[in-house]
């Protein structure tokens, strides 16, 4: 049954992206119609239309994420929902997978429409090429134009960037449940952004004070990648050319996130209020 649940979310995030998409197909027809004809000012209005549409896109998952589950879990559709033989539990997981896979998309969408737009100039642009090769030089006086340093450095990134991206969706749940439980209810949907806020704010801030207090580092330099703790370490290998990535705030996420989402399920099976 879970199975069939995420596939119902997943289509139903599909028809509410489907046009936001659909518009990012059109504009990139039109950026290869411009290079084909070498019309410069349709080549900037698709480059400009495809970034615009890239942004809207995060724009408009966000809103169906916040939108959408508050709808199916906790308005008029929620009697329905909450009538289905699952428990809670499965309910929140599947609307937070499918979230997380819809706002995953639109972030690669956003990065590979900037790459995109930016490398399509530069082929064909001497100045941005130029330009590409002053951030090139910039960057290698930081260390970061080692290959080995520069990969990984970005790999290890992403990573922590699509977790990010998925404890962000279950702080989203956990302020849209909030909100319809009674004394919060009376905010509407602006508690939501303002649960949303607090919630990222108190998170952050606990992540950062133990981050200060000791912070586990992941060390990326040419000799490879290693763990420590060691601030007079870290300071050393950064005058070294290297990189280094916190990793405290990240597994103090991780606890967080889980306990949010035990502690959404409680509240959703004894004091939502449907609306």
């Amino acid at each position: 049954m879970i199975g069939k649940l995420i596939k119902h979310d997943l289509k139903d995030g599909a028809r509410r992206m489907g046009n936001i998409y659909i518009a990012a197909a059109i504009a990139v027809v039109a950026l290869l119609i411009s290079a084909f004809f070498n019309s410069g000012v349709l080549k900037f209005i698709a480059s400009a239309a495809i970034i615009i549409v890239a942004f809207v896109a995060v724009i408009v998952t966000f809103a169906s994420v916040v939108f959408g589950a508050n709808k199916s879990l906790f308005g008029r559709e929620g009697y329905l929902t909450h009538t289905l033989p699952v428990r809670t539990g499965s309910l929140i997981f599947s609307k937070w997978l499918s979230s997380s896979i819809w706002v995953i998309i639109s972030y690669a969408f956003v990065v590979i429409s900037i790459v995109a737009v930016y490398v399509y100039w530069t082929v064909e642009d001497q100045n941005g090429a130029e330009i590409y090769d002053m951030i090139y030089s910039f960057a290698q006086s930081f260390g970061l134009g080692a290959e080995t340093i520069y990969k990984n450095y970005l790999i290890i990134n992403a990573i922590i960037g699509l977790f990010n991206a998925c404890i962000f969706v279950m702080f989203v749940l956990f302020a849209i449940t909030l909100s319809n439980i009674s004394p919060f209810h009376k905010l509407g949907t602006l508690g939501v952004i303002l649960y949303l806020a607090a919630t990222i704010a108190i998170i952050q801030g606990a992540a950062n004070g133990l981050a200060s207090l000791c912070d586990v580092t992941l060390v990326i330099s040419q000799s490879g990648i290693s763990v420590t703790v060691d601030k007079a370490m870290i300071e050393m290998l950064n005058y070294a050319n290297g990189v280094t990535i916190g990793l405290t705030g990240v597994y103090f996420k991780a606890i967080v996130t889980t306990f949010l989402f035990i502690l959404t399920v409680q509240l959703t099976e004894s004091k939502i209020n449907l609306k």
